[in-house]
């Protein structure tokens, strides 16, 4: 039995991804509603992080988790593009997304409108504005780890 621990161990640890690109709602949200809609209201992560963070938790979440079990730096939303360094990953989830779109505003229905669908057409973009950049010889090193970072990143 403990051979077949180790033996599992071993194989965790050769798993390596650069970067993370989640997609989600409020279980995986580090702050793209707020930076959509306006800071999030206490306790807003300021009791692990120290200041408003935009969450609506106060903690870290599963993702941040998974983030450090990596070896990676938590994720900045990819909402809140001032001052974020995307070269680990993107976060595109924002609390309260629905699956599927829906057809009211977020005062009508409580839902955010960054449904997945919408959340995928934010990560294309992202990539292709990112494959555009690094054709036009602007690559940059952030640029280059990127688009390395996309082919061999962790899908959430």
């Amino acid at each position: 039995f403990g051979s077949v621990n180790r033996n599992r161990a071993t194989k965790q640890a050769q798993c390596h991804f650069p970067a993370i690109f989640n997609f989600g709602d409020s279980n995986s949200d580090t702050g793209g509603l707020s930076s959509a809609f306006g800071q999030a209201g206490p306790p807003h992560g300021s009791s692990f992080f120290g200041s408003p963070a935009g969450r609506y938790c106060d903690g870290r979440l599963v993702i941040d988790f998974i983030a450090e079990s990596l070896g990676l730096p938590y994720l900045s939303a990819f909402l809140d593009s001032v001052g974020s360094n995307f070269s680990h990953g993107a976060n595109f989830a924002t609390a309260g997304s629905p699956i599927i779109a829906l057809n009211s505003t977020l005062r009508q229905s409580g839902f955010s409108p960054f449904s997945l669908d919408v959340q995928f057409v934010q990560f294309s973009n992202f990539h292709n504005r990112s494959q555009t950049v690094r054709s036009r010889g602007k690559s940059q090193p952030l640029t280059h780890s990127l688009t390395h970072s996309l082919t061999h990143s962790l899908y959430r």
